[in-house]
């Protein structure tokens, strides 16, 4: 007699069960042929966009410097699988050591809301005999013109003069950057452009097909119900 209380529960799930998984089987055969053959055009659609524009950033880690520098964008903007890659060519000076760095990168994004993964090549000199240079990956958060970056730079040795102070660069640092577009430009995909270009000459020999029926005389509209009826009439 306990167990009839599980059983019942077992019978119930079950014949729940069943349903369920023919409206899923349902629903997944019917999501495969809306992808397939009833998405409309707009969603097929993209749009790319090319921009550049300067950086203005601050980077803290064991030291804190300054960043300044352009920075180019190629983005796809679609309602399916957008993305977004960057490069960026920018300054680091370090104020209080004096220390310059140079620094060449690349990232990406896809999607709306999601990180963006990047590498960077790196150059310090502190104006005298000390150089180091450095390579790492990093990874950001990138929103309204805001790129908040978390990084990490593996460097060479220190190769500094006797007694000279050695150069001071940052191994794990967070930069917050703004980014200030300079130039914008947009185009559409290859498709998108060749039936513009469709409809565009269909509208131009309708043009020109309403401009020959009225230097004929073939296109009178109201009027020519008129003269009709007075050619009969003689």
């Amino acid at each position: 007699m306990k167990l009839l209380p599980v059983f019942f529960l077992f019978i119930s799930i079950a014949a729940y069960a069943q349903p369920v998984t023919n409206d899923l089987a349902y629903q997944q055969s019917f999501v495969t042929a809306y992808d397939y053959a009833y998405i409309p055009p707009i969603f097929g659609r993209k749009l790319y966009q090319r921009n550049t524009g300067m950086i203005l950033g601050l980077q803290r880690g064991r030291f804190t410097s300054i960043e300044l520098g352009g920075e180019a964008h190629w983005r796809k903007i679609s309602l399916l699988k957008p993305h977004i890659i960057g490069a960026t060519t920018n300054l680091e000076y370090n104020i209080s050591s004096n220390v310059l760095g140079y620094k060449a990168g690349m990232w990406m994004k896809r999607g709306r809301i999601n990180l963006t993964y990047g590498a960077n090549l790196n150059y310090f000199t502190n104006f005298q005999n000390g150089h180091r240079f450095g390579f790492g990956p990093s990874v950001g958060f990138r929103i309204l013109g805001l790129h908040l970056v978390n990084g990490l730079t593996i460097l060479t040795k220190d190769k500094t003069a006797p007694g000279e102070k050695p150069v001071e660069a940052n191994t794990l640092y967070m930069s917050l950057r703004y980014y200030f577009p300079v130039e914008n430009k947009f185009t559409w995909d290859r498709k998108t452009m060749q039936k513009k270009k469709e409809r565009k000459r269909e509208r131009e020999k309708r043009k020109r097909e309403r401009e020959k029926q009225k230097a004929s005389g073939e296109n009178k509209g109201f009027w020519n119900i008129f003269s009709n009826d007075k050619k009969s009439k003689q």
